[in-house]
């Protein structure tokens, strides 16, 4: 339990000292919670294709796959799902701008911040967070696609896979 505190308080070195970070960090996380949940309706999609690949046969009273039934590729099926990522990158990117903000109207530290020997601490805290947060987005789609394409790949028979993605 302890070290989970740890990793917690290190994530407030990322921001600007003395910045209240804990609404940030929890609408950055509602934010991508919401990008996952959004790209979820890929699955909708996915089943109305595997649907159509199968027609009833009144007679045997059973499913069978149509002859010659090709699907879209797994990019065409899921174009759009990914787009519900945008309002959480689009929020950290404000996010550096409130940062900065909060140096020059919040604080008044900027000057000071300036002057430090290490020139890079103001820059640093003013993009650390989003930037992590953006690349924790990027690992999050990016596991999500390639579990998608796996479902994808599963899901759909071998001779209705069009040749490429």
């Amino acid at each position: 339990m302890g070290r989970g505190r740890w990793r917690w308080n290190r994530l407030k070195e990322l921001f600007p000292p003395g910045y209240p970070y804990e609404k940030e960090r929890g609408m950055a996380a509602v934010l991508l919670a919401g990008g996952v949940i959004g790209s979820l309706g890929f699955f909708q999609r996915l089943h109305g294709v595997w649907e159509g690949l199968y027609y009833l046969d009144r007679s045997a009273g059973e499913k069978l796959l149509c002859p010659g039934e090709k699907v879209a590729s797994f990019l065409q099926l899921s174009v759009g799902y990914m787009g519900w990522f945008l309002p959480f990158y689009l929020f950290l990117a404000v996010m550096v701008v409130v940062h900065y903000r909060y140096y020059c109207r919040d604080t008044r530290s900027i000057y000071l911040m300036r002057r430090l020997p290490d020139g890079g601490v103001f820059h640093r805290s003013c993009v650390q967070a989003p930037l992590l947060g953006m690349g924790v987005g990027v690992v999050v789609q990016g596991m999500l696609s390639w579990l998608y394409y796996g479902i994808y790949r599963m899901v759909i028979p071998g001779e209705c896979m069009p040749r490429f993605w």
